[in-house]
C-alpha cells in the first residue's frame, strides 16, 4: 500500500510520479531539502502510483506555505505547532486515479495517528477538495478563499485528522494499513 522513501532508487521514483503529475496539471515544480518524510503509493499489485510528502510545520512567516497564506497567524496553530504538519506532494498518476485515493487517504490517517498529529495545514486543488469534503467527509475547514499559486488556484484548508481516529467506523474507505501485512514503517 505504501513505500517509505528511503534511499536515492525511490526519491527518484517519488520525484519522477509527483512532478509527471504537476506537469500534465501545469502546476510549476518546487523542490525541497528540508526533512520531509515522503511515501509512495503502492496499487492492489504493488505498482508505485501516488505520492504524498509530510514535513514539520514551522510558525517561521518566510516558511514556503506561510507566503501562499498566513497559517502562522491562525491561534490553533499558533497555539500549538508541535501538533501540526504541512501536507505536500499529493499525487496520484492520471491512469491510477480514483481507485488509489483511498489508499493514500489512508496512508495520511495513519501517519497523522501515529505521531499524534492536531492540524494538517494544506494548499487543495479546488476539485480535490470538493472531493475530500463530499465524497471522502474529510474533516476541514478552508481558511480562505482560492488563491492562485504556481500554475492553479489552491484553498487553504486546515485538516483535523482526530475526528478521523476518533470515529474510524464512519469511513468505510479507510484501509487498514495492519491488513496488509506489513509493518509499519513510519519510523
Amino acid at each position: 500500500m505504501y513505500i517509505k522513501v528511503d534511499s536515492l532508487a525511490l526519491l527518484n521514483d517519488f520525484n519522477q510520479i509527483w512532478m509527471e503529475c504537476w506537469l500534465e496539471k501545469g502546476y510549476g515544480l518546487e523542490n525541497s531539502t528540508d526533512p520531509t518524510d515522503r511515501y509512495i503509493i503502492t496499487d492492489s499489485t504493488n505498482q508505485k502510483v501516488g505520492t504524498i510528502e509530510f514535513r514539520p510545520y514551522t510558525l517561521e512567516p518566510t516558511n514556503n506555505i506561510n507566503t501562499v497564506f498566513p497559517f502562522h497567524q491562525i491561534e490553533s496553530i499558533k497555539s500549538n505547532p508541535k501538533a501540526v504538519i504541512e501536507i505536500d506532494k499529493v499525487a496520484i498518476l492520471k491512469q491510477f486515479r480514483g481507485k488509489n485515493l483511498d489508499r493514500l487517504l489512508s496512508v495520511f490517517v495513519h501517519y497523522s495517528e501515529y505521531y499524534d498529529v492536531s492540524y494538517c495545514v494544506v494548499l487543495l486543488e479546488r476539485l480535490f477538495y470538493k472531493a475530500l469534503k463530499t465524497v471522502y467527509k474529510i474533516p476541514l475547514e478552508p481558511v480562505s478563499n482560492k488563491i492562485y499559486y504556481k500554475g492553479d488556484y489552491v484553498i487553504p484548508a486546515i485538516i483535523y485528522p482526530n475526528e478521523i481516529h476518533q470515529n474510524k467506523e464512519k469511513y468505510p474507505w479507510l484501509i487498514d494499513l495492519y491488513d496488509t501485512r506489513r509493518n509499519l514503517i513510519f519510523k
